[in-house]
């Protein structure tokens, strides 16, 4: 019986024959892969240290036009890092994520992770910030000053008066031809240690998030006429890149850095971006708070309209990016608004407020429940103080329009009354307006003399 082996362990040695075969193959396989792959990787690490060692000893070169911010730019050229020597941008570069976690992009809508080194991504316009860790209140700036120094000015006499407790530590804009300043941000950056968490985690505390929020609105609001633009998120970390060669940069603080409790002693983190929108349409169009809110009102009810319209209708123009559709919601506005009658050039303001903030806030979600507009009696409680005063301000607003109305329903069935012959009576013009008798006699008088 000595070397005999039966059928099955015959077919159990084969078997385990084929299985190392197998197994010797796909290890061959696998080698040849990973080599290939690691030779690409190579190959690109070593093209992007040659792009560093490029732009360190030659500095940043375009080839080429490119439209950034709006306009064409070519011939940029700058030598050097701008954070080599400035400790403000410096502590920034920080709060950029590293390596090839860094987003970045030639427009501020599309950021996308572009290149695995660091100092390649800081030459990009539009950058993100560490959005887990926040530590930079950005508030963007719609206006356009005549210079850099203008602008700067603007801002310290904001200081002077007590509105911001500090100077921005990083103002960040596009220089035009002519040399006026286009659209700053201005960027103030907590204490180093100081960020804020933000974390699905169940161990991250909200009130700090909020906090932090109502800071950043706070500071767009006492800058509201110098063109801040509230509608703005607050949350995202995307901005202009102070580091980037194409646009202007100052840092003109770098020895105050408040923390987030010291800026509530200076801005109102009470206001709502509802409110503060309003009031951003009212100073920057000029029409005044109550033409503006009147305006406001009329052009956000036919924007909800539309949005909804495109939405259930699955419309085109709603496949883009928000910036996108900012863009043909603010077209559609503009378009509805000189059919009314509104076509002053002021009234382009209001427009693009209302077509920024409904697009920011824009969830299909709630189309289909009821909305509250928020701030639509601003004009008549502006100035006002204590809830008590609101409420009653808002209750006189109120019965007032509840008042006219009424009156406009018992002319109209007078009308009706005596256009169809039949005698006016107190009940009758009460029946036929659906007011009490007692609220037709109060007004009876009114009614007879309008006729």
């Amino acid at each position: 019986m000595d070397g005999f082996e039966t059928r099955y362990a015959e077919a159990q040695r084969l078997a385990r024959r084929e299985r190392i075969r197998k197994a010797e193959e796909r290890d061959r396989r696998d080698s040849r892969i990973s080599d290939w792959d690691q030779a690409i990787f190579a190959r690109q690490a070593a093209e992007q240290r040659l792009l560093v060692q490029q732009r360190l000893a030659q500095g940043y070169h375009q080839f080429g036009e490119r439209q950034i911010g709006g306009r064409w730019r070519k011939g940029v050229h700058e030598m050097g890092l701008r954070s080599e020597d400035n400790p403000v941008l410096k502590y920034f570069v920080t709060l950029v994520p590293k390596g090839s976690r860094a987003r970045a992009s030639w427009d501020k809508a599309h950021l996308e992770n572009q290149c695995p080194q660091k100092i390649l991504t800081l030459d990009f316009p539009y950058i993100e910030l560490n959005r887990e860790f926040m530590a930079a209140l950005r508030v963007d700036c719609d206006g356009i000053f005549l210079s850099p120094a203008a602008c700067l000015a603007a801002l310290t006499e904001q200081v002077r008066d007590g509105r911001v407790p500090c100077l921005p530590h990083i103002i960040v804009g596009d220089l035009l031809d002519d040399g006026r300043y286009s659209r700053p941000h201005f960027v103030w950056l907590l204490p180093p240690g100081s960020a804020v968490w933000r974390s699905d985690d169940k161990r991250c505390r909200r009130k700090p998030i909020q906090l932090f929020d109502a800071v950043a609105r706070g500071l767009a609001a006492a800058l509201l006429d110098l063109g801040a633009d509230p509608a703005a998120p607050t949350m995202t970390g995307r901005m202009k890149c102070p580091t980037s060669p194409f646009w202007h940069t100052m840092t003109p603080n770098d020895g105050i850095w408040p923390t987030l409790s010291e800026y509530t002693d200076y801005v109102d983190t009470s206001a709502g971006r509802a409110v503060l929108v309003r009031r951003a349409a009212a100073a920057q169009s000029g029409l005044g708070l109550t033409a503006s809110n009147a305006i406001f009102d009329a052009l956000r009810t036919e924007g909800q309209r539309l949005l909804a319209e495109w939405h259930f209708g699955a419309d085109a123009r709603m496949r883009g990016s928000r910036a996108t559709l900012a863009d043909h919601l603010h077209e559609a506005l503009a378009d509805y608004a000189d059919k009314s009658g509104h076509d002053d050039k002021t009234v382009s303001y209001v427009t693009a407020k209302v077509a920024d903030y409904l697009v920011a806030n824009f969830d299909p979600v709630k189309l289909e429940g009821k909305s509250v507009n928020r701030g639509k009696l601003l004009d008549v409680v502006d100035g006002l103080k204590t809830v008590t005063e609101r409420q009653a301000a808002g209750g006189r607003h109120s019965g007032k329009a509840k008042g006219a109305n009424t009156l406009q329903r018992l002319r109209e069935a007078h009308q009706r009354l005596v256009a169809s012959g039949e005698t006016v009576t107190r009940s009758a013009l009460a029946a036929a307006a659906g007011v009490s008798i007692r609220t037709a006699t109060a007004r009876w008088n009114e009614v007879v003399r309008s006729q």
